[in-house]
């Protein structure tokens, strides 16, 4: 019997079209992807379904929960799935999606396009076609795939708007290389316990980066505005200015607002007794993201206050590593 693979189409610029005249927009095609990737039929018996057809930066965390309950209602009937993604927030809803989704029994891949499916010079079919086949492996966790690799889905960033490669796994190998043979790399987690749904997340978070020469009243601002959590993009290892940073920090936490330091870097751990403006964050209150990218350090603190964590259990639970994110 072969496989069994659902498509779940949410947008992007894989299904869009240029307006006469005007910039790329969401089209008909979406909905119509399965006659763009004939001859998957001989490897896996494929459906198709368009949840709605939106440019990925109009996507949030209603989008993300909707799209969780989705997918755990479809892998009943099925052996995979994948998600039709604009690769603008495709790192968002992918570590969203690993965190919403417990226990999964099958895998998940999310993928998308540098340039429409209906273009004859277009990444999109192979992408889609890589997608299934690689939904149709063991490997029951939520992933990204672009180019030509399979990615752990919370340890991505799109780091080029015009490379066909956009995407990267700073700190973490890809889990498949699928070259002229299909070359497996990193192992898959394991799958554990039953298909569990947890949507909630908090949109009441921000990112506040650090500028030399600021003194944190950013974070006074966020207060103010009734945040409930702020990620603080501080220079290397989570080093932020001496001089008014971390008194800043104290006044955050003590208002009620939950502070991760994250670094600016693209590679390696947050560490914040490496150095004296790490310690002085940590010290006045803050925890550092480790090795968890921009997108799922912020993700990740989104889903904890949406499922009502604060202070010393938000801090334990978000230093434990429960989905392969590198907390």
């Amino acid at each position: 019997m072969k496989p069994r693979i659902h498509i779940l189409s949410t947008g992007g610029t894989l299904g869009m079209l240029r307006g006469d005249p005007g910039p790329l927009a969401p089209s008909e095609v979406a909905g119509d992807v399965l006659r763009y990737v004939a001859g998957l039929e001989s490897e896996v018996d494929l459906t198709a379904e368009a949840l709605w057809n939106l440019d990925s930066s109009d996507m949030g965390p209603e989008h993300w929960s909707r799209l969780a309950v989705t997918i755990a209602s479809r892998l009943r009937d099925v052996d995979g799935v994948v998600v039709l993604h604009g690769t603008d927030t495709m790192a968002w809803t992918a570590a969203a999606l690993s965190f919403a989704l417990s226990g999964l029994p099958n895998p998940v891949v999310l993928t998308g396009a540098q340039r429409p499916i209906a273009w004859v010079r277009t990444d999109a079919r192979q992408n889609v076609v890589h997608s299934v086949l690689c939904a149709a492996m063991p490997i029951p966790e939520v992933c990204v795939y672009f180019g030509r690799w399979l990615f752990r889905g919370n340890r991505v960033s799109k780091t080029s708007i015009e490379s066909y490669e956009a995407f990267e796994s700073p700190d973490c190998p890809p889990l498949i290389e699928m070259g002229v043979e299909v070359r497996h790399i990193e192992p898959a987690r394991p799958a554990g316990g039953a298909l569990r749904v947890d949507a909630r997340f908090d949109s009441a978070v921000a990112i506040v980066p650090v500028i030399p020469g600021s003194d944190g009243r950013s974070l006074d601002a966020a207060v103010a505005q009734g945040l409930r959590g702020v990620v603080v993009q501080a220079f290397g290892s989570g080093n932020v200015p001496q001089a008014g940073w971390p008194a800043a920090i104290r006044r955050a936490v003590d208002a009620g607002l939950q502070v991760v330091v994250h670094s600016q870097c693209l590679r390696g751990h947050v560490q914040l007794d490496a150095y004296q403006g790490g310690r002085a964050a940590l010290d006045a209150g803050a925890f550092g993201s480790g090795a968890m990218t921009l997108e799922c350090a912020t993700v990740k603190l989104m889903h904890g206050l949406g499922i009502g964590l604060r202070g010393a259990a938000l801090r334990a639970w978000y230093a434990t590593d429960l989905a392969g994110e590198g907390a």
